[in-house]
């Protein structure tokens, strides 16, 4: 079967190895005008309206993990026909992500009232706006750049070749487009700029915090900052610690481990994606590392 891989980013370098076992891959579709007349795997990188409109394929795989529903909206508008869009590659992680959050929140709701929820790195607010449904009486500190990756990160992940990002990526999103999903969007605290400074004199404790910052230095950085905040149950949710597209995110959390002492653990959630990390916070937090 010949696709188009929509989406030329981390994810897409992740995916295609399993999709090239059955299928052949004839292009990547991408929305980032920097990649287009480029190649991934020797396959060229092409706007969507023009390989989209213009190519023969079979079917168009949703290469992309963030943005999803955006993209598959965006297929739909072009005329791609919908049995013709396939999301299955992530539709488990997603749902997996949901139901862990979904079944996590009633476990903590007997547990510290007064604690906040935080995310740090919303992007278009996929995941928060499910932190904020299931944690509808505890505020939500939200915390991006809402500009994309940003150069001071970026410096670690190509000496240690730990991914292919670049500055601005994930700059397609904003503070009014994020808000704008949030059920109970009173109960939001957004903090834009470079993390961790918009952290700095933040006085909250925290029973729940999501870091999905795919890079090494801030991933290090927040797990450094919340393990000083966390209530006596509360997780810490990686991301992309399963991603071989996002080594940083795997060394960040293994380097904070070994500074811990053993007092942290770590355990998958079922998403292939995620590690959630809990344990004696405050203990560590005075041996230290």
């Amino acid at each position: 079967m010949k696709v188009i891989m929509f989406g030329a980013g981390a994810s897409a370098r992740m995916l295609y190895h399993e999709v090239i076992k059955k299928d052949t891959v004839v292009a990547f579709a991408d929305n980032d005008p920097e990649k287009w007349g480029k190649a991934l795997f020797d396959v060229t990188i092409y706007k969507p309206e023009k390989c989209l409109a213009e190519m023969q394929y079979d079917a168009v795989i949703i290469s992309a993990f963030c943005g999803l529903e955006e993209i598959r909206q965006q297929c739909q508008s072009l005329g791609v026909p919908q049995e013709k869009v396939i999301t299955s590659f992530f539709d488990a992680s997603r749902e997996s992500r949901k139901v862990f959050l979904k079944n996590l929140a009633p476990i903590l709701a007997g547990y510290e009232q007064e604690a906040a929820v935080a995310e740090a790195g919303v992007y278009k607010g996929e995941f928060a706006q499910w932190i904020n449904l299931y944690f509808p009486d505890r505020t939500l500190h939200l915390f991006d750049t809402f500009e994309g990756f940003d150069q001071r990160d970026l410096s670690v992940e190509m000496e240690n070749a730990f991914s292919e990002e670049r500055e601005g990526h994930f700059r397609e999103t904003s503070v009014e487009l994020v808000m704008g999903r949030m059920p109970f969007p009173a109960q939001c605290r957004v903090h834009k700029g470079y993390f961790p400074d918009t952290a700095a004199g933040l006085e909250q404790t925290f029973c729940f915090v999501n870091l999905d910052l795919d890079l090494y230095l801030p991933i290090y950085h927040g797990l450094r900052l919340f393990q000083d905040k966390m209530t006596e149950h509360g997780v810490i949710l990686v991301h992309d610690y399963f991603s071989s597209g996002y080594k940083g995110a795997r060394a960040a959390v293994d380097q904070f481990l070994a500074e811990c002492g053993g007092r942290i653990d770590k355990f998958p959630i079922g998403d292939d994606a995620s590690i959630l990390l809990s344990g004696r916070w405050k203990a560590t937090a005075q041996q230290g590392g």
